[in-house]
């Protein structure tokens, strides 16, 4: 059950990403090109994270 509910959050992190992503380049063609760079450095920020995450927890091999 856990692994099952840390895959999850893997996903709707990857998912959070994406659509920070995406927001920041509506915005930064829109609006505010420094905004949807600052926006872009935060969706890079969530996946280094998680990846940092999922490197963290796996399992050690011996």
């Amino acid at each position: 059950m856990r692994k099952r509910l840390k895959t999850v959050a893997h996903v709707v992190l990857f998912l959070l990403a994406f659509i920070v992503f995406y927001l920041g380049l509506g915005i930064g063609l829109t609006r505010d090109p420094n905004l949807g760079t600052a926006l872009w450095a935060l969706a890079a920020a969530i996946v280094l994270g998680n990846l940092f995450w999922i490197y963290r927890t796996r399992p050690q091999r011996q």
